[in-house]
This record gives C-alpha cells, structure tokens and sequence, in this order.
C-alpha cells in the first residue's frame, strides 16, 4: 500500500481479532489508530473472522489491507507483504483467510483489488480485555511502519 492508496477512499482496511482475547485484538487496535489518526480516507470494517460475504464487500475497492494478529515470532515484531489470492481448503468454512477471501472475489465477483496483509505478533490470548506488553510493541511497530512508509503523504 503506498500513500495513494492510503488517501483514497477506494481502499479498505479489514481488522481481524477480538479485543476480548488480549493479543488477539491487535488487528482491532490497529484500525483504531489508524481510524482515530485521521488521515486514511477509506472505510474500516472489524471483523472477529473473515466470511464467504467479505469476498463481496472487498469486490467494491481497489485496495484491501487486512490486519491481524500473529501467533509467529515475526523479526520486527509485524509482517507487512503484498497479498496475491490463493483458495485454501480447511475442514471449515467457519473461517476464511484473507488469501481465500481474495480468491472467492475474483472467482464470483471478476474483482481482485490490490491486497496487503499486516501481521501483528502477539504472546498473550487468554479471555482478557488489554494487550501484552509484546503486543503493545508490537503495535506501536506496526503503526510506525504503516504511518511513516505506507501513508507518508
């Protein structure tokens, strides 16, 4: 995602997480930052999974960031990496990948918006609203990264 796309409101951010499970919120943190900065003009969905019905929701942007967190050890603490669409089968379809979510937009919808995912590690997920003190660092990387690389204006 470069600064253009950081200013249009063709490009939406979709948060993955539940603020209720520690780290597992960091996604939902994320986008609030971002929401409260105030200078990305696209739309912020949150979502606690990703459906078969955000394929349709993404069909209507040229941008999509999807933002989550991560149970990896991640080398700067978050991963930013261009996203391309891929169908990834599970034993459910309770819950979808962003890369799955892309594919099933190009495949029903004949869309593929440019896609980017931010992984944000964390270390705690107990039932508990706060973020560790690794996920709070994490974070605070993660937006430094997103302010002063993606959305230098």
């Amino acid at each position: 995602m470069n600064a253009n796309a950081f200013l249009s409101d063709q490009t939406i951010i979709m948060a993955i997480g539940n603020d209720a499970r520690q780290d597992d919120g960091l996604g939902w943190a994320f986008a609030k930052a971002v929401e409260t900065d105030g200078r990305f003009a696209g739309r912020i969905e949150y979502r606690y999974q990703l459906q078969v019905e955000d394929a349709e929701l993404i069909a209507g942007y040229d941008g999509v960031l999807f933002v989550d967190a991560s149970k990896s050890v991640l080398f700067k603490g978050f991963e930013y990496q261009e996203l391309e669409p891929a169908l990834e089968f599970a034993f459910s379809t309770h819950a979808l990948s962003p890369a799955s979510v892309l594919a099933l937009c190009r495949q029903v919808y004949e869309r593929s918006p440019e896609a980017w995912l931010m992984a944000i590690g964390g270390e705690e997920w107990e039932l508990q609203f706060g973020l560790s003190a690794a996920g709070g660092a994490h974070l605070k990387a993660a937006l430094e990264f997103f302010f002063n690389r993606v959305g230098a204006a």
